[in-house]
């Protein structure tokens, strides 16, 4: 039974997959092409890196005080490097892959919730939510956790992935940006401290 689970969940990336010559881009149909998998990954199942949010490289430690983006003083606020990072050098899919490849904005982000029918499914052992677009195609988003200090947490339980918007929500506009969250239970777009690591899912344009 458990081979042929695999079997068919194999066949179900295959569609949207034409090799094991990762990454790919994804026409999901709804406007916007998505990676198929993570930054640092290099298969879909894979969590890839966790990066702070501006940041292009992983770190032993996710806080305010090892954040390079901190500022001088901390409770001044964080140093503004743009309220959409996507294309820049703050952004790590774009740094990283070159070419086309952008962090999504947080509009870009959401049409995975809104266009999209969603699952939350085991594919090659590991848990996360499969995003099916109205053509049919689909990607497989693990659920890698996020960090904060020296840990990370909710690996298997949850996923958080960075957008390229800054949040304006709280009282200090610098400090926060978009990630788009998921669990088995829910999936909703939420500000969280930049310093904290995530996992990017680019997009091709």
């Amino acid at each position: 039974m458990l081979v042929l689970f695999l079997s068919v969940m194999s066949t179900i990336f295959a569609q949207s997959c034409p090799d094991s010559n990762h990454p790919h881009a994804i026409d999901l149909g709804i406007g916007v092409k998505f990676a198929c998998c993570n930054i640092g990954a290099s298969a879909p199942e894979q969590y890839g890196g966790l990066y702070s949010w501006g940041e292009t490289a992983e770190k032993a430690i996710y806080d305010d005080y090892d954040y390079k983006y901190c500022g001088y003083k901390r409770y001044r606020g964080y140093l503004d490097i743009g309220n959409d990072i996507s294309g820049t050098q703050y952004d790590v899919a774009h740094v990283k892959w070159g070419e086309n490849w952008r962090m999504p904005t947080k509009e870009q982000m959401e049409l995975l919730k809104e266009k999209c029918k969603s699952r939350w499914i085991t594919y090659k052992r590991v848990k996360g939510r499969r995003f099916t677009g109205p053509n049919g195609n689909s990607v497989f988003l693990p659920a890698g956790g996020s960090a904060w200090h020296y840990e990370t947490n909710y690996v298997n339980r949850s996923g958080a992935y960075w957008t390229s918007t800054s949040s304006t929500t709280r009282s200090n506009n610098t400090n926060d940006a978009y990630q788009f969250v998921f669990s088995e239970s829910h999936v909703r777009m939420s500000p969280c401290d930049r310093a904290g690591g995530d996992s990017v899912r680019p997009i091709a344009e």
